[in-house]
C-alpha cells in the first residue's frame, strides 16, 4: 500500500497552488526552447492581457484590454 505523501501530486507535496506548478512548468519549457522562430513564438505567448469595464446603472460603459505587464509597471492603456 502506497503511503498518502507518495500518492499526493507533486505541486501538492512540494507547498503550491496547481496554477503555479503549472506556470513554472510552462516557464522551464520555454527556457528549454532553442533560439530562433520557435523561442519567439513561445516567447508571444508568454505576454497575459486582462479585461476590465467600467458600470454604469447596472451597464457596462467600456471595456478596456491591458497587459498584465503595463498593470505592473503602472502605465494606463
Amino acid at each position: 500500500m502506497s503511503t498518502p505523501a507518495a500518492s499526493s501530486a507533486y505541486w501538492r507535496i512540494a507547498g503550491m497552488s496547481y496554477l503555479k506548478y503549472a506556470n513554472v512548468c510552462a516557464d522551464m519549457v520555454r527556457s528549454a526552447v532553442k533560439s530562433g522562430p520557435a523561442k519567439d513564438a513561445a516567447k508571444a505567448r508568454e505576454t497575459v492581457y486582462y479585461r476590465s469595464a467600467s458600470w454604469e446603472d447596472g451597464k457596462p460603459q467600456k471595456t478596456v484590454i491591458t497587459e498584465i505587464a503595463d498593470s505592473i509597471e503602472g502605465k494606463t492603456g
